[in-house]
C-alpha cells in the first residue's frame, strides 16, 4: 500500500504534496482503489468503536493497589534481610576473639587486634557504655593488642578507639553493622558454651 494514503488520511501531507495526491487518485485507479478500501476500513473502525469514559474512582483505586503492594514488597524485603543476617550470625559467628565458658554465666571473651604503629587502644563497645568503662588493650612487642572481658551471652557492638583519637572497625571481624555515621561496627556473638 502507497504510504502517502496514511499521510493522507492523517493529513501530514503539505498543501502541495496533497493537491499532487488527489489529482493522482484522479487519474490511478489502482491508488484510488487502495484509497477507498482503507477509507472504509477506518469508517468501518470507526462504528464499531465506542470510547467509554473510566470510572470516576479509577486513578484512586490504582493508586491504592500499588500502595498496597509496595507495602508488601517492603514486609517481604524486610523480613528476607533479617532473616540473612540472622543466617549469616548463625552460621558464622563474628569477630576476632576466643571465648571460655565462666560460671556464673559470665563468658570470658579475647580480642586482639594488630596496629603496630599504635601507642594506646581502647575498645568501645555497646558491653562497656561505649568507652563509659574504659577497657584498654594491652601491646605485645610484636604490635598485637589483647584484652579479656567477661561478658554475658549476647550480641555486642564494638570499635577500637587508637591513641585516643582514631576510631578503628575491628578488621577481623566476621559481621558488622552500619552505625548511622557512615561508618561500621563489628559485631561481637557471646555464647554460653565453650568454644575456641
Amino acid at each position: 500500500m502507497d504510504k502517502r494514503i496514511h499521510q493522507y488520511i492523517d493529513n501530514e501531507l503539505d498543501p502541495r504534496q496533497r493537491q499532487a495526491f488527489e489529482q493522482e487518485l484522479l487519474e490511478n485507479r489502482q491508488l484510488r482503489e487502495e484509497y477507498e478500501t482503507m477509507s472504509a476500513l477506518l469508517d468501518l473502525a470507526g462504528k464499531h468503536y465506542h470510547r467509554t469514559p473510566a470510572p470516576q474512582d479509577m486513578s484512586d483505586r490504582i493508586m491504592a493497589a500499588l500502595e498496597r503492594e509496595e507495602r508488601r514488597s517492603r514486609t517481604l524485603s524486610r523480613f528476607l534481610r533479617i532473616a540473612a543476617a540472622l543466617l549469616i550470625v548463625v552460621l558464622a559467628g563474628a569477630g576476632a576473639f576466643t571465648l571460655e565458658h565462666r560460671t556464673g554465666g559470665m563468658v570470658r571473651v579475647q580480642l586482639s587486634v594488630a596496629l603496630p604503629d599504635a601507642q594506646t587502644v581502647q575498645v568501645l563497645g555497646s558491653f562497656n557504655k561505649w568507652g563509659a568503662v574504659p577497657e584498654h588493650l594491652k601491646k605485645a612487642k610484636n604490635g598485637l593488642f589483647t584484652v579479656t572481658l567477661r561478658l554475658k551471652p549476647g550480641i555486642y557492638q564494638y570499635v577500637y578507639q587508637v591513641d585516643n583519637s582514631r576510631i578503628v572497625s575491628d578488621p577481623h571481624a566476621r559481621l558488622y553493622t552500619e552505625d548511622g555515621f557512615g561508618q561500621r561496627n563489628a559485631v561481637l556473638i557471646v555464647r554460653n558454651a565453650r568454644h575456641s
